[in-house]
């Protein structure tokens, strides 16, 4: 029986989690799309913010929010990421998206950090000579905030309000309140328990917890 290796080589079989050969028309049709709008994007320099949301809007899955994006931003399809509202992506921030990634509203991701859905074979090393790979779904939660140099693996999810420390890798998914550091990231202590001491008693009297909008 011959083999066509563009049957292990569609969108479906990528978002599938199955083995799959990143050779189709297909899947570099998309790959050149994206390719196109983030070279756009990222030579903007945040010049032209409006016109940078545009890209986004065309770059994203469908109905995903526009996050506030700082370029340069690098993706491997786009089509396969999801934004919640309100979230913020500071410089070099690399997404993988082979598989879903998806963000929740209003979270802060960090210079410099890492989403990689995408994994080769382990054990069987002609079989990762002969170009397969498979991928894994990342989730992250609402409210979240990944600091600088975060990078989170394959098939992880990260609760709501988690704070992930500056340099963590993250190979496991952890529970909502979590505060994440090391690597292997472990979970350090829980937060939102009633008892923190809130960064808000250090503010001037009068000022608001939810800060301005100056519209940028």
């Amino acid at each position: 029986m011959s083999f066509d290796p563009k049957t292990y080589s569609s969108l479906d079989d990528l978002r599938a989690q199955r083995w799959y050969l990143a050779g189709s028309e297909e899947l570099i049709a998309h790959c050149e799309r994206r390719a196109r709008l983030l070279k756009e994007f990222n030579e903007l320099a945040n010049t032209d913010r409006k016109r940078g949301d545009e890209l986004l809007t065309q770059l994203l899955a469908t109905g995903s929010a526009v996050p506030e994006a700082i370029a340069p931003l690098q993706m491997d399809y786009g089509i396969n990421t999801t934004f919640g509202a309100g979230c913020f992506l500071n410089f070099n921030t690399v997404i993988l998206d082979v598989a879903e990634v998806t963000f929740g509203s209003r979270t802060l991701v960090g210079p410099n950090c890492q989403f990689i859905t995408v994994g080769h074979p382990i054990n069987d090393v002609e079989m990762r000579a002969g170009g397969w790979e498979q991928a894994h779904p990342i989730t992250i939660g609402d409210d979240c905030w990944l600091g600088a140099g975060v990078t989170v693996l394959a098939g992880v999810s990260i609760g709501d309000r988690c704070v992930i420390g500056a340099g963590t890798l993250v190979t496991r998914d952890m529970p909502a309140d979590s505060l994440v550091l090391g690597s292997p990231g472990r979970v350090v202590r829980m937060l939102n328990q009633g008892d923190d001491r809130l960064e808000r008693e250090d503010l001037p009297a009068g000022a608001p917890v939810e800060g301005l909008n100056f519209g940028v």
